[in-house]
């Protein structure tokens, strides 16, 4: 078995085409000092293209979108792609491990994006995955389910002005589609 390669940043351009690529993110360390990385897996077509990326469990209870992303990338032939899917199945690893929905200062992670260079710990955790990651994406769909306990309809939030993104929206046949512009600290 062939070990994933650690890095620090994603650097799309520097991937062959063709091919698909695993990835260990470096973002931070815990209180002991260990590493805390995400797995980032890259599908890069032969014909250049958009960016699409593909995130879960920015909760750690919401868990259902990783599987969703790791049978896209079972399933995915990068020879008939034109562009890149960059999926992020796990993007809050402390919360994950941990079984909750914050990260572990107690911050929702997914309302303070893009976070802060020398904030507090969730803040750079998210400043880190923000620039390390995400910056390279034209599209990104964030994957999410209702937390323990709880139960929502199946619904997209977007922003409409964007006629790739409300196709986008549109095509995921959802319940209801609401339109989101991107200022409110949510990927």
């Amino acid at each position: 078995m062939t070990k994933v390669q650690r890095i620090d940043h994603l650097e799309l351009e520097q991937l062959e085409p063709g091919k698909v690529y695993r990835f260990w993110l470096e973002l931070t360390e815990d209180t002991l000092g260990n590493d805390l990385s995400i797995p980032v897996i890259v599908a890069k077509g032969v014909s250049p293209g958009p960016v699409l990326g593909l995130t879960a469990a920015v909760h750690g209870n919401e868990v259902n979108g990783i599987p969703v992303i790791q049978r896209i990338f079972q399933e995915i032939d990068p020879a008939g792609l034109k562009g890149t899917i960059v999926g992020i199945p796990v993007v809050n690893i402390p919360a994950l491990n941990d079984k909750v929905r914050e990260f572990n200062d107690g911050k929702d992670l997914n309302h303070i994006f893009p976070g802060k260079e020398s904030g507090n710990e969730s803040q750079v955790y998210a400043h880190r995955f923000f620039n390390r990651a995400v910056v390279n994406f034209d599209y990104l769909i964030d994957l999410h389910t209702a937390s323990f306990g709880r139960i929502n309809s199946y619904y997209i939030r977007a922003d409409l002005r964007d006629p790739v993104t409300a196709e986008l929206a549109r095509l995921q046949n959802a319940q209801i589609v609401v339109h989101n512009q991107p200022s409110d600290g949510t990927l």
